[in-house]
C-alpha cells in the first residue's frame, strides 16, 4: 500500500496526512493500534465508498502526521482531540465517526468530547477498559478463542510473541522488530486465518504495516493496561452501533457488552465465525449492518 495522499497543516507547525475515500456524507475512520497509519484501512473504506466520503486520517505519530508533543498524547483522550484538530482543519462540521479496535475506543471518546460534531459511532471490534482492568469473564473469553488456534503449526511462535509482547516492545529500540512482532501474531486475530481473502489481508499487513514504536512503547508502557473510557460513555448523546465478531479474542462479546452497558443508545451486533478484523473476515455483513444502522439512526 502507499502512504495517504493529502496533507493538511495544524498549528504549531505540524501536519496531518490523511485521504477520502468515496463520496457522499463526510465518515471519519480512525485506525487501530495505536501506531498503525491508515492506508491499512483504503479496503474498508471501499466497502462504504457508494454512500460517504470516507476520510482515513494518519493517527499523529504514524505515516505522514507529526508525533504528539509528549508520549502521553497517544491515549484515547489524545487521540480524539487530535482527530478533531484534523477535522475542523478540513471544514468538516458533522461526520459519522467510526473506529477500530483502539480506533473504536477513540472513536466513542471523539463521540463523548464533541457531541455536536458526531452524527452517529460506529465502534468496530472494541474495548473501553485496558489489561488491568479486565474481569475474569473478559480473560476467559480471550484464553479460550487463542486455544481454538492450538493444533496450527504456526501458533506456538504466536502464542509465544503474544505473551511475551509488551516486554519485548518496551526492550527493543528497533521499529522493525515490533513490526515483525505484529506480524507474528496477526493469525491470532483471526477467526479462520487460512480462508483465502484473511490469508491474503494478512499477508499484506505482513508486507505493508510500518508502526509508530513511540505509539506502542506508550501504550505498553501503562496505558494499555490502565485505560478506562467507562466515565465517557455516558457523555455519548449519539446513536452507537457496536460490531463485534464473535470469535474475537481481544475485543470479544464480554468486551462488547461491556461497552455497550454504558451507552445511553447502542445496539450490539455479534458476527458469527468471525475475528477482531470485521471489515475484512465479514465484508458483506460489515457494509450491510454500517448501511443498515446510518440509514436508521
Amino acid at each position: 500500500m502507499s502512504a495517504l495522499a493529502d496533507v493538511v497543516e495544524l498549528a504549531g507547525g505540524r501536519r496531518a496526512a490523511y485521504e477520502v475515500v468515496g463520496e457522499g456524507e463526510p465518515l471519519l475512520y480512525f485506525q487501530g493500534g495505536p501506531g498503525m497509519g491508515a492506508d491499512l484501512l483504503r479496503d474498508d473504506a471501499e466497502l462504504l465508498a457508494d454512500r460517504f466520503a470516507v476520510h482515513l486520517i494518519d493517527p499523529h505519530g504514524s505515516g505522514g502526521s507529526t508525533p504528539p508533543s509528549d508520549p502521553s498524547l497517544y491515549d484515547h483522550l489524545g487521540h480524539a482531540r487530535f482527530y478533531d484538530e484534523v477535522r475542523r482543519a478540513l471544514g468538516i462540521e458533522r461526520a459519522t465517526i467510526m473506529g477500530i479496535s483502539f480506533g473504536g475506543i477513540v472513536g466513542l471518546t471523539f463521540a463523548a468530547l464533541f457531541p455536536a460534531v458526531a452524527e452517529r459511532c460506529v465502534a468496530i471490534s472494541t474495548r473501553v477498559i485496558g489489561g488491568d482492568l479486565d474481569d475474569n469473564d473478559g480473560a476467559a473469553e480471550t484464553e479460550r478463542l487463542l486455544a481454538r488456534h492450538a493444533e496450527a503449526p504456526w501458533y506456538p511462535a504466536a502464542r509465544r510473541a503474544w505473551d511475551e509482547w509488551t516486554e519485548r516492545v518496551l526492550a527493543t529500540q528497533d521499529p522493525a522488530e515490533a513490526d515483525a512482532l505484529m506480524a507474528e501474531v496477526l493469525p491470532l486475530y483471526t477467526a479462520h486465518p487460512d480462508e483465502p481473502r484473511v490469508r491474503a489481508a494478512i499477508e499484506t499487513w505482513r508486507r505493508d504495516a510500518r508502526g509508530d514504536l513511540a505509539a506502542a512503547k506508550a501504550w505498553e508502557g501503562g496505558l494499555w493496561q490502565t485505560i478506562d473510557a467507562r466515565p465517557l460513555l455516558e457523555q455519548v448523546r449519539c446513536p452507537v452501533l457496536v460490531l463485534v465478531g464473535e470469535l474475537d479474542p481481544v475485543c470479544g462479546p464480554a468486551q462488547a457488552r461491556r461497552v455497550a452497558l454504558g451507552l445511553p443508545d447502542a445496539q450490539v451486533v455479534p458476527i458469527p465465525e468471525c475475528g477482531h478484523f470485521v471489515p475484512i473476515e465479514a465484508p458483506e455483513r460489515f457494509r450491510s449492518e454500517v448501511a443498515a444502522f446510518c440509514a436508521s439512526a
